[in-house]
């Protein structure tokens, strides 16, 4: 394994100073896999007190795990070789115990494939063939996957997230043992849930499939959609692995539009009627809105992602015409401002694209708004402050005061958008002078 100099630089003062240090996780991981190492970390038998004094540059991290960083060309987080302690929570232990070899320490980690370790001494550790499970694309427990689960619950959707990132399959006990063991969930945080959904449908959102039953507390709408058969011209799938279908369709990755799309269709099982063989969901997206402020608030969302997700979703079925009246619909009655405007286009892509072929069709309606849309609105006002006159303008020509100021810059923003030529200083002074 070809380490940077620095790395390097790094353990050798610790071999000098008598101490075994490795680089261990998910470096080994990816180098082995090919790819170029993100970030390096450090395993030693020397304790945190050693390593303040070998190093100038020290940040006492995580101290009472024996974790500190050291800072050099990148920071490296180095931690003494240890075991842990039980887990009375489900995802801490109660304390560390330092041990003298580094095999003891991978004994501790969560999956074979991060528990390998390298130094250009005694080269790869693989004690648990971490690099067999890499050649056979398997998410495998380091030893009892019953135990490893019942320690730290989040290692459950980690196995997952690693599966999702590096197309791997979970291998049959581990999966098993997320099946003996999914309540355990209940005892992380949201905030780790919410960051392990994100990179699962970052990297492979199909993964969610096989994690309804994972999930049945904390997202019960995906089972609900997996068991969500759509009859329809216009679908090929059940309402679930369409939602994963767009999901795929959003590139680039963007955070805010995987949660709107990920929730766009949440209320389907809810609204479903059949009629003549063929299933129909009226008035779907305000259930699904519904259902998201919900889950906004739950997952802890960002303030503008709770703004902007169910509003997002409300719209998502709309008709988008190519014709003046429905970008004056958007922008100025419904106050879309340019981005939500580009975050509802691509919500609509991935949607469209997500639909049987025949579905796929109306596609060719996006393409028209939107070709349409990017040429109009460069030339019209969408909004009060693309007029030519502001406030004090209406101030100081007119005898307008408090809400009547507003009232005339918005009818004054419906002309111009109509009749852009308009949207002229002189012409809205001489007007309003003559008025006044």
């Amino acid at each position: 394994m070809k380490l940077p100099g620095y790395v390097k630089e790094i353990i050798e003062i610790y071999h000098r100073a008598g101490y075994e240090a490795f680089v261990v996780g998910g470096c080994v991981r990816d180098y082995l896999l090919g790819k170029e190492p993100h970030d390096y970390d450090i395993a030693t038998n020397a304790l945190p007190e050693v390593t303040i004094q070998l190093f100038d540059h020290v940040i006492l991290t995580g101290l009472k795990h024996g974790t500190v960083t050291i800072l050099s060309n990148e920071p490296i987080e180095v931690t003494t070789f240890r075991l842990e302690s039980e887990y009375k929570d489900h995802r801490h232990p109660e304390a560390v115990r330092f041990v003298n070899t580094i095999e003891e320490d991978l004994s501790r980690r969560d999956f074979t494939i991060n528990a390998m370790a390298y130094n250009d001494i005694r080269g790869l550790i693989d004690p648990f063939h971490g690099q067999i499970d890499l050649e056979k694309r398997k998410i495998r427990c380091v030893n009892d996957p019953d135990t490893r689960f019942k320690e730290d619950a989040l290692r459950m959707l980690r196995a997952h997230r690693f599966a999702a990132k590096l197309n791997f399959e979970i291998e049959e006990h581990t999966k098993l043992a997320i099946e003996k063991n999914s309540s355990l969930l209940r005892y992380i945080s949201i905030e780790r849930i919410r960051s392990e959904l994100v990179e699962i449908m970052r990297y492979d959102p199909y993964e969610l499939e096989k994690m309804t039953e994972l999930l049945i507390d904390i997202l019960p709408q995906l089972k609900l959609c997996k068991e969500c058969e759509q009859n329809s011209p216009w679908h090929d799938t059940d309402v679930l692995h369409h939602t994963l279908r767009a999901l795929k369709f959003l590139k680039p990755f963007d955070e805010t539009l995987a949660w709107a799309i990920l929730m766009h269709d949440f209320g389907k099982p809810e609204t479903k009627t059949t009629k003549d063989g063929r299933d129909h969901f009226y008035g779907h997206p305000l259930i699904s809105k519904k259902i998201s402020l919900e889950l906004c608030k739950k997952f802890k969302l960002t303030n503008i992602q709770r703004k902007r997700i169910p509003v997002l979703i409300e719209y998502h079925d709309d008709h988008l015409n190519a014709n003046l009246k429905t970008i004056f619909k958007f922008r100025i009655q419904r106050n879309f401002d340019e981005e939500m405007m580009d975050q509802l286009l691509t919500l609509k892509y991935c949607d469209i694209m997500a639909h049987s072929l025949k579905g796929i069709q109306s596609i060719e309606n996006w393409k028209a708004f939107k070709t349409f849309y990017e040429k109009e609105i460069k030339i019209r006002p969408v909004s009060i402050k693309d007029l030519a006159i502001n406030g004090s303008d209406v101030i100081q020509y007119t005898d307008r005061k408090g809400s009547q100021i507003h009232e005339f810059l918005y009818n004054a923003l419906i002309e111009c958008f109509y009749e852009p030529k308009k949207n002229n200083r002189k012409y809205w002074i001489d007007r309003m002078t003559r008025k006044k």
